[in-house]
């Protein structure tokens, strides 16, 4: 989900009593004339919506004080703002791939408040979701500055700790378990469920890539054969990048507040932090450098050492070893959307999950 900020002063916060206007909408994409993107520009829709919003706005006393925009609609979810006296208001609704993003984040913001966004209201029957603007997310600037990054990179740490144990994936119907030890095997699914796919199919692969996804499969299983059990299964919300972490300083100091989990998955939490240094190195346009990256490391494994009480050096053995899981853990993530897309998604969409199986192959070139 994205939010922008009202710029005032040059502080990006909300006062009351100010008006407050939406974004403009971004354009359509090339999915603009599947079924998602139309249901969610219907006008039925957008009644519908705009009719609950008002609903769990007037429970606060609050109101809708302007024209709402659907500020950006994809097939995998859509995203909407409204104006209101007390600040911009953002809905989201997901596809039903990732329809347990409401619940997830409801249940997220009962045991982490001060770090993921703390819904107004959820219907996770209907993956609808709604919350108060939270100001800007990183910027350029933050992600090229390593004190930013340190602070992330704990902040990313400490709650996962703070989560460990306590979720019951079981209330979280679709999110998806991939024990690091099957990771491999899925990817040999997927290449062969792909390799059957009639010739000229959007999704299916050339015969390189097939032959460099087995290869592939098999470093996944070397990396995965070594890892301990000293962290366990638990979310990993595989799309921490920076345009999904919101940049709060309200109190003075850089508070990060995560969000955008419909992405997450049941696996191994360590893929979660490559994931976003994966993202820093695409904004930066540039690798970390070595220094860099290993104080980062230790940031973040300090916080996991303390709370797990464990061996700093089992720790780095393990977090090596789960790098190999980021393209694999996208990839299933991504593939839960297939079923409820139609023919005009799937052929206008289908470069993201053949990247993802592409950046999966990569690790053929480890072998």
């Amino acid at each position: 989900m994205t939010y922008l900020a009202v710029e005032l002063s040059g502080q990006g916060i909300s006062v009351p009593g100010v008006p407050h206007y939406p974004p403009p909408a971004r354009p359509l994409g090339p999915d603009a004339e599947g079924q998602w993107v139309r249901r969610w520009t219907s006008p039925e829709w957008t009644q519908t919506a705009d009719a609950w919003v008002g609903r769990r706005l007037a429970e606060q006393g609050r109101r809708i004080s302007g024209e709402p925009v659907t500020y950006r609609a994809r097939f995998w979810s859509v995203v909407r703002c409204y104006p209101s006296v007390e600040g911009l208001v953002w809905f989201k609704e997901n596809n039903p791939g990732h329809r347990f993003e409401a619940g997830l984040v409801a249940a997220l913001a009962r045991l982490a408040p001060e770090d993921v966004i703390v819904p107004i209201a959820v219907d996770r029957e209907r993956s609808w979701l709604l919350t108060d603007d939270q100001g800007t997310t990183l910027t350029h600037p933050d992600v090229r500055h390593q004190p930013t990054r340190r602070i992330v990179v704990r902040a990313l740490a400490r709650l996962q700790c703070a989560l460990l144990g306590r979720i019951d994936v079981a209330e979280h119907a679709g999110i998806i378990e991939l024990a690091p030890s099957a990771a491999g095997d899925r990817v040999r699914a997927v290449a062969e469920e792909w390799a059957s796919l009639q010739p000229g199919h959007p999704l299916r692969p050339e015969p390189d890539m097939l032959k460099r996804a087995e290869v592939a499969a098999e470093v996944v299983d070397r990396h995965t054969a070594s890892l301990s059990d000293i962290v366990p299964l638990d979310l990993e919300l595989n799309d921490v990048y920076p345009a999904n972490i919101f940049a709060d300083r309200s109190t003075g100091a850089l508070r990060p507040r995560f969000f955008d989990f419909g992405n997450a998955i049941w696996g191994h939490p360590f893929v979660s932090l490559h994931g976003f240094l994966d993202s820093v190195e695409e904004w930066a346009g540039a690798p970390l450098s070595h220094a860099d990256r290993d104080e980062l490391l230790d940031v973040y494994l300090t916080v996991w050492r303390d709370h797990l009480d464990a061996d700093p050096r089992l720790l780095r053995d393990d977090l090596a070893a789960t790098e190999a899981l980021v393209g694999v853990h996208r990839l299933v993530s991504w593939l839960r959307l297939v079923p409820y897309a139609d023919s005009i998604e799937i052929r206008t969409r289908a470069q993201i999950p053949r990247q993802y199986l592409a950046s999966v192959a990569e690790l053929a070139g480890s072998a």
